[in-house]
């Protein structure tokens, strides 16, 4: 089952790109529009968790991209810099813009922390489920 999800994101690269710039958008809408238009919620004392999520689902959907372009010779580490870069310049980004937006070297550190995992499940896919798609 695993295979054939994986199968059909790669063939469907029209798929994967959608999920790319919509991840991408909505990863730049939540972290960098003023914090008063997103409102009040309990959802923020998750707030290390949530980073950690959004940038394992871009990294790994990122990953999926690459991989459908290349699949035999997509670099994880390019793809981890990438997504590593992206997070921390959004916390430079709410440093320096003049929205009330603060940078946290702990929410660079979960972004870090959850493209690494995605990094791993690419490797896995890459190593195990690649060949099989390639035959």
């Amino acid at each position: 089952m695993i295979q054939k999800m994986i199968i059909f994101l790669l063939r469907n690269k029209l798929l994967i790109t959608s999920l790319l710039v919509l991840a991408t958008a909505g990863i730049l809408f939540i972290t960098l529009v003023p914090s008063e238009h997103l409102g009040e919620s309990s959802i923020y004392q998750y707030d290390k968790l949530g980073h950690f999520l959004i940038f394992f689902f871009w990294t790994l959907v990122f990953g999926f991209y690459t991989f459908s372009k290349n699949l035999t010779n997509t670099n994880l580490l390019i793809i981890f810099s990438i997504a590593a870069s992206f997070g921390i310049s959004i916390e430079i980004l709410q440093e320096l813009l003049p929205y009330g937006r603060n940078g946290n070297i702990y929410d660079a550190l979960a972004d870090i922390a959850g493209s690494l995992l995605a990094i791993i499940f690419l490797f896995i896919i890459k190593n195990r489920y690649i060949p099989e798609v390639l035959k």
